[in-house]
C-alpha cells in the first residue's frame, strides 16, 4: 500500500515544489524585493563593477549618464573612494561595451573631457577603449591633465 502510494504521489512532488517557489516569487516580488533584489550602487559603479545590466537598468529608470558618482574604495583605486561620471568608470575599469552602451544611452563627451579620458586610457591600456575615443593616430601630451582618479581631482 505505501509504495503505490508512493508511486502516485512522486510525480506530484515537482510540481508542488514549483508552486510553492512561485508563490516565494511572488510574495518577494509583492514585497518589493524579489527573489534576486538590485544591487544598491551607483551607475559609476555598475559599470566599475563590470555589471553592464545593472547600469542599463540605473539608466532606463531615469539615472544621468552624465552625472559623477561614488564608486567605492579598491574598484578604480587602490583603497579611496573616488566620484567620477560613468564614461570616466569605463575607461578606468577597461570596458569598451560599457563606453559603447553608456554612449548610445546618452552620455557625452566633450573636447576636454576627451582629452582627460585619453590620458586615463593610456595609464590603463584598452585598445577597444582607445578606438572609441579616436585615439590611434596622433600622439597625445598629457602633461597637466588631471585624471579622474587622482586624489583630489574633483
Amino acid at each position: 500500500m505505501t509504495r503505490s502510494l508512493l508511486v502516485r504521489t512522486l510525480p506530484a512532488l515537482p510540481c508542488a515544489i514549483l508552486a510553492a517557489m512561485s508563490a516565494w516569487w511572488i510574495a518577494g516580488d509583492l514585497a518589493g524585493g524579489g527573489l534576486w533584489p538590485a544591487d544598491e550602487v551607483t551607475l559609476s559603479e555598475a559599470i566599475a563593477t563590470r555589471n553592464t545590466a545593472e547600469a542599463l537598468r540605473l539608466i532606463r529608470l531615469g539615472a544621468d549618464p552624465n552625472q559623477p558618482s561614488r564608486v567605492r574604495g579598491g574598484l578604480l583605486t587602490s583603497d579611496a573612494d573616488v566620484t567620477v561620471r560613468p564614461v570616466e568608470a569605463a575607461v578606468g575599469a577597461q570596458r569598451a561595451d560599457a563606453l559603447r552602451m553608456l554612449l548610445a544611452n546618452g552620455a557625452a563627451i566633450d573636447n576636454r573631457e576627451r582629452r582627460v579620458l585619453r590620458c586615463y586610457e593610456q595609464r590603463r591600456r584598452d585598445s577597444g577603449v582607445r578606438e572609441l575615443l579616436g585615439g590611434e593616430s596622433e600622439a597625445l601630451d598629457c602633461s597637466g591633465v588631471r585624471l579622474p582618479t587622482d586624489e583630489g581631482s574633483r
